[in-house]
């Protein structure tokens, strides 16, 4: 007898098969962390999994609704003795459900589109930057003008210029080093939230890079990562994505793609799309961590701690060179509890799941409340802000910065440093 299959194909069951139930990822998910309940654990979302691919009758919509609710974190994925592919599995899943039970709601698809087109966003981000000069933002969060998501995301808002980075620098930077000093040329991602919402991320990437003797392109023709799509199950235009960045980056002389958003640099590693390419797709933590030929000279004397965004611990294994660069930057880094557990952000499964999204967060805020820093420092846009807005919300008056923001403003003490970028004034 044929064996029937309606979610994975045949010969990718074995992935599913491999989970034991041994149950060590338990503790590592932050949905079961929260509610206790076994249909919201990686090991009850497997099982579902297999009911939907093996069982005609099963209430597959009832079962997806337990699946919904996993932030794709992949920390179980980290924990699991058995190397369980979850990710995988998670995406085949979402993508099948899309596809065959329920697609995303006309709402889903505009949060999806507005964050990921550049057209869209950068008429978004002109409004955001006009209602923050007119503080018309924090007018609408006091009055409680908006519904309490909107008014929790805008409270995370870094401030916001009104031009993406892209449309106000050049595309060539050029090592500031003597030619037998020069290290070499890498490529920068944009992608589109980092490129609008935190053009000084990029700013202080690209002046990190050509401080330590690189020569920094920003080609033209970059898009989206696909990375949220992808996430949504849309697998096709998470694709697409792909193939346009691959078409973007593909007559590019450097040595290396470098992101500084880790669920970009995920997509963008973990996938096809660049394959033609000889580009390595590399975290500008993970780039800079052997190639800072002049490190600061003077450390920050705030206290600082580091919150770790789960696309760069869990999906890209990128766990130490954050804190290494962070050690070179400030003379106290102090270490957070928890630091790999998700803080509830997921691309835009905030907005969706909102509930269980600041449940997740209040554990990670009360970590920070007790150690009281002077910042908190990333390395995801979703996940800065996230962190941002339940700091504010909790009354907690601790900024929110990028790992190389920080790098930047130590090299920031150095008079040469600040003379040669003009950042006198």
């Amino acid at each position: 007898m044929v064996e029937t299959h309606h979610l994975f194909a045949p010969d990718n069951y074995h992935r599913l098969q491999a989970c034991i139930h041994c149950g060590l990822c338990l503790a590592s998910c932050p949905t079961y962390t929260v509610n206790g309940k076994e249909a919201d654990s990686p090991r009850g979302r497997l099982a579902l999994m297999k009911y939907i691919d093996r069982e005609v009758e099963f209430d597959a919509k009832a079962a997806f609704r337990h699946i919904d609710l996993c932030l794709g974190c992949l920390a179980c994925q980290t924990a699991c003795p058995s190397g369980v592919q979850y990710g995988q599995l998670l995406e085949t899943s979402r993508s099948y459900q899309r596809r065959q039970i329920k697609p995303l709601s006309r709402i889903q698809h505009l949060f999806l589109n507005w964050l990921t087109s550049h057209r869209s966003l950068g008429f978004i981000t002109a409004l955001l930057a006009l209602l923050q000069r007119l503080a018309l933002d924090r007018l609408a969060r006091a009055l409680r003008l908006l519904p309490h998501t909107l008014r929790f995301q805008l409270a995370g808002l870094p401030s916001i210029t009104g031009k993406a980075f892209s449309q106000t620098h050049d595309n060539v930077f050029p090592a500031l080093a003597s030619e037998d000093q020069t290290q070499g040329t890498v490529a920068l991602f944009t992608g589109c939230v980092m490129d609008h919402w935190f053009g000084e991320v990029h700013a202080a990437t690209v002046r990190v890079l050509q401080w330590n003797g690189f020569n920094v392109l920003v080609p033209n023709g970059q898009t989206c990562c696909g990375a949220l799509h992808a996430h949504a199950g849309l697998e096709e235009e998470a694709e697409d994505c792909l193939v346009r960045n691959g078409a973007a980056f593909q007559d590019i002389d450097a040595q290396a793609l470098v992101v500084n958003a880790a669920g970009c640099g995920a997509q963008l590693r973990n996938s096809s799309g660049l394959d033609h390419n000889s580009l390595s797709v590399v975290d500008i933590s993970e780039w800079l961590t052997d190639k800072l030929p002049r490190p600061p000279k003077n450390k920050l004397s705030k206290r600082v701690t580091y919150d770790a965004p789960c696309h760069l611990y869990h999906a890209q294994g990128i766990r130490d060179e954050p804190c290494r660069l962070l050690e070179l930057a400030c003379e106290h880094l102090l270490p957070l509890p928890e630091t790999e557990m998700c803080c509830g952000s997921a691309g835009f499964y905030s907005l969706i799941h909102s509930d269980m999204s600041q449940d997740i967060l209040k554990r990670k805020i009360n970590h920070v409340q007790v150690l009281a820093p002077d910042m908190l420092v990333t390395g995801n846009p979703g996940c800065h802000l996230q962190l941002q807005a339940g700091l504010r919300a909790s009354s907690l008056n601790i900024p929110v910065y990028h790992t190389i923001e920080v790098l930047d403003m130590a090299y920031r003490l150095d008079s040469a440093y600040r003379h040669a970028f003009g950042l006198d004034n």
